[in-house]
């Protein structure tokens, strides 16, 4: 079977679900969010599954009972979307038992440092993360998942060019659409080296950056703070001649939102920040060509973060539903001067 290429020509009008969600969670309370994410309008999601590891430096990847949802329901929730005119990127994301975030995983290269002892602590990780991602691409492929994301943010990997090519290839042998990999913008600059990304069909990335250098700024102060952003972008596209999605893309419904969207703070509630945020990004790369959409963070919260509910007046997290920013993008996903 063919998976339909519609990904590389389309705006990927899109929102993730699913980050740390547990096992029986798309089963359950994902095939509710469905209809509710068509009625705004979106038509793509980043749907993502936790693939597990203990430790940042621990060499073997696993599906966890508790922490990792079900091919069952996944292909569930899949179909679901799909009956809903919804596309599907699939995401497996490592996630780390020791609450360390997946960009610090990282091995010696080889070293020997007990004379005759040398551990290729790679090699071992990357025949892991490789079945995990046959594992998941086969399972796309039997879903027609319009687009497959082979990792998320890491950074700690990127420069192991061989490593990431040879998993490339062996997931292109069970899954025959689009390819993508979310990196953040660091882990992207001149001297990274990032070569293996010419095997990828679309560019992705963690669009994470400040709209203002104030709080409460206007649409406008935020579209005109971003343009060098979007020169960035542009220059990224031209480097890997790819088009760009932004994998994840989004900030906090707080005050000083468009400034700062770091994940610990605690600040009062302000969602018309959030939608300044969400309705500048989308005006300032829209016609952008080589720009083909965005998978906003997030639809849903799954960990517990007793920062984000410390204002009566509202939730100050990165979700959408029933924020301003909900209405920003069902209307900006309605237009039809972009296919």
């Amino acid at each position: 079977m063919t998976i339909s290429q519609v990904a590389l020509t389309e705006v990927h009008r899109g929102i993730s679900i699913g980050y740390q969600a547990r096992a029986g969670y798309y089963a359950r309370e994902g095939l509710a969010q469905v209809a509710k994410m068509a009625a705004l309008n979106i038509r793509y999601v980043a749907l993502q599954i936790n693939v597990m590891q203990d430790t940042f430096y621990s060499t073997r990847l696993y599906h966890d009972f508790a922490f990792t949802p079900t091919d069952h329901e996944v292909e569930a929730f899949i179909n679901a979307c799909h009956d809903q005119g919804i596309r599907v990127m699939l995401k497996p994301m490592v996630e780390c038992h020791d609450s360390a975030w997946r960009g610090q995983i990282r091995f010696p290269d080889n070293d020997e440092q007990i004379q005759g002892v040398r551990v290729d602590y790679w090699s071992k990780w990357f025949a892991s993360l490789t079945d995990s991602l046959l594992h998941y691409g086969a399972l796309a492929q039997r879903t027609n998942c319009e687009l497959l994301c082979i990792g998320c943010e890491l950074d700690g990997t990127q420069h192991r060019v061989d490593d990431w090519r040879r998993t490339i290839d062996r997931v292109r042998s069970v899954y025959s659409g689009p390819l993508t990999y979310d990196p953040t913008y660091r882990a992207l600059n001149a001297n990274t080296p990032c070569d293996w990304f010419d095997q990828l069909d679309l560019l992705g990335l963690s669009f994470y950056f400040s709209a203002a250098d104030k709080e409460k700024a206007t649409v406008d102060e935020m579209v005109a703070f971003l343009q060098p952003r979007v020169e960035q972008m542009e220059a990224l596209h031209q480097r890997f001649n790819k088009p760009i999605i932004f994998v994840e893309t989004g900030t906090r419904s707080m005050v000083g939102g468009g400034k700062d969207h770091d994940y610990r703070i605690t600040r009062n509630y302000d969602g018309q920040e959030q939608a300044n945020y969400v309705e500048a990004v989308m005006a300032a790369f829209w016609d952008k060509p080589w720009w083909r959409g965005q998978y906003v963070w997030k639809w849903d919260e799954q960990q517990d973060r007793p920062q984000y509910r410390v204002d009566p007046a509202g939730d100050t997290g990165f979700t959408i539903p029933d924020k301003p920013a909900a209405e920003v993008l069902k209307r900006w996903y309605a237009r039809t001067d972009r296919a």
